[in-house]
């Protein structure tokens, strides 16, 4: 008796183990879409999952509406692998229509959860493109395709125009650029002779991607950016955030396209020295795990609102906190995960200063 109520328990544990942790669920995204002169659109669709979590539905949504495939991904094996599954036109129930001028395209599915005996529903990212409201992509031409990756450190997946479709296959992002050059002048309009680098920060707050140091040689800069819409108001130069004068540019696959840059204040600050009106310092940096960030202000802060902002790579604002002190520590959350981050020490809500933070390194 006793032994069987041992196995019991042993089984009753076993159940609570594979409960508590049991395979991850399906997922799937976007990972290539384009117009094809014989089939209309195409989507090329990178799916995760396990024969455990068998697709029982997915619908394509646009514009026009939404639409049943009539086909679905299948797993044929054990293991949690990926696939790249590829719908047109005709795999769907209703042919489904997609404005080739531009449209917002986002996929649904429905899959059997195995724990739970129900099935869920997930609705993949999206992609907009064309004329599209809040489209940063020109619509693809004959030849092109609209495909995804992840750039450098980022966990956001972009997208960007190829003249080279992979459908079926990985994307080849090193097909997915074309240049930026051009000359760059300081706030005095004069050609900036500098053999510093600069680097292409992000637009406050839109999260689109931060680009490697450039060399600056004679004044002139060069640079392979993604081919989609490219939006820039402020540069990185000698360790300092520099506001540029704004602009926009559609980037085309393999394009080479000139754009004068004009900094609108003055470069050359040190990382830890200070400018005239705002000296700041903060150490240690890089900052290790749990370390508290120590700074030295040397403006009035007592006088004026004085706040310090911790901004990510991908322009979310990650920290911020009050300054009432000349000098002080600060305990930065727990959370934050190992990387570069920007410190922007603000007055009166304006940014007056910015520099590079590296924490865990």
């Amino acid at each position: 008796m006793k032994k069987v109520a041992f196995l019991l328990v042993c089984v009753l544990f076993g159940l609570k183990c594979l409960i508590a942790n049991p395979l991850p669920t399906p997922y799937l995204y976007i990972n290539e879409f384009m117009f094809d002169s014989a089939k209309g659109w195409v989507l090329e669709l990178e799916c995760y999952g396990n024969q455990e979590f068998p697709f029982v539905r997915m619908a394509v949504l646009s514009s026009s509406g939404s639409d049943e495939a009539k086909i679905l991904p299948v797993w044929d094996g054990d293991d949690w692998y990926s696939q790249f599954f590829v719908l047109t036109r005709d795999d769907m129930e209703s042919k489904l229509d997609i404005n080739p001028l531009g449209d917002k395209i986002s996929v649904e599915f429905e899959y059997f959860n195995h724990y739970e005996g129900i099935n869920d529903i997930v609705t993949a990212g999206y992609v907009i493109f064309g004329n599209y409201q809040g489209s940063r992509i020109h619509a693809p031409l004959e030849g092109q395709s609209i495909g995804g990756a992840y750039i450098g450190l980022s966990d956001i997946y972009y997208y960007a125009k190829t003249n080279e479709p992979t459908i079926g296959a990985p994307n080849d992002v090193s097909k997915m650029y074309g240049t930026l050059t051009g000359k760059i002048y300081d706030k005095n309009n004069k050609l900036l002779l500098s053999s510093d680098s600069m680097t292409f920060f992000y637009t406050i707050g839109t999260g689109i991607p931060s680009y490697p140091n450039v060399p600056i040689v004679d004044g002139s800069y060069s640079i392979k950016t993604l081919a989609n819409r490219f939006s820039r108001d402020y540069v990185f130069i000698a360790n300092q955030l520099v506001k540029i004068k704004s602009f926009t540019i559609d980037i085309e696959p393999d394009a080479i396209i000139e754009q004068n840059i004009y900094l609108r204040e003055n470069v050359g600050i040190a990382e830890t020295s200070a400018t005239p009106d705002f000296p700041i310092r903060i150490y240690p940096n890089p900052l290790s795990g749990g370390q508290a960030l120590r700074y030295e202000v040397g403006t009035p802060v007592k006088s004026l609102e004085c706040r310090m902002e911790l901004v990510s790579m991908d322009g979310r604002t990650m920290f911020e906190s009050k300054i009432t002190d000349h000098t002080g520590t600060i305990n930065l959350p727990q959370s934050l995960s190992n990387g570069m981050y920007i410190v922007n020490f603000k007055l009166n809500n304006k940014i007056h200063y910015s520099t590079r933070l590296i924490i865990g390194q």
